[in-house]
C-alpha cells in the first residue's frame, strides 16, 4: 500500500517539474514581445498604412462607435485581439508589422479581445 502512495506522489512531482519547466517559453515569449515593442519604431498618424484605417494615437480623439459590445469610449489600442503585448505605452500590433502602437491608440479595426 505505501508503495502506491509514493508512486502517486512521484508522478505527481513529476508532472508539477514538467508543468513548470513548460511554461519557462511562454513567459519569455511575453518578456521578448515586450522588449521588441521597445526596439519598433513607433507608427505614425501620417503613415498610409495608419491613414488607411484611421489610426490614431489618442482613441478619444478618434470618431468611435459601440463596436462588438463595448463601448467606444472604452475601444483602445491595449485592450484589442490585434495588439501582441501585455504591457508599453507603444506595443506591437498585427495590423502594423515592424511598428509599435500607442496602446492608448485606436484604428476602426478595433475588435475586443476574446476572453
Amino acid at each position: 500500500m505505501a508503495d502506491k502512495h509514493i508512486n502517486k506522489s512521484r508522478r505527481h512531482a513529476v508532472r508539477m517539474m514538467l508543468a513548470s519547466i513548460a511554461s519557462v517559453p511562454l513567459i519569455n515569449l511575453v518578456n521578448m514581445a515586450a522588449a521588441q515593442a521597445e526596439d519598433l519604431p513607433q507608427l505614425s498618424e501620417d503613415d498610409p498604412s495608419a491613414k488607411a484605417l484611421s489610426y490614431v494615437h489618442d482613441a478619444s480623439k478618434a470618431n468611435r462607435v459601440d463596436k462588438g459590445g463595448v463601448p467606444a469610449s472604452e475601444q483602445f489600442c491595449h485592450n484589442c485581439q490585434f495588439i501582441q503585448a501585455a504591457e508599453g505605452e507603444w506595443r506591437p500590433c498585427a495590423l502594423f508589422p515592424n511598428k509599435a502602437v500607442s496602446a492608448n491608440g485606436w484604428c476602426m479595426s478595433w475588435m475586443p479581445k476574446a476572453s
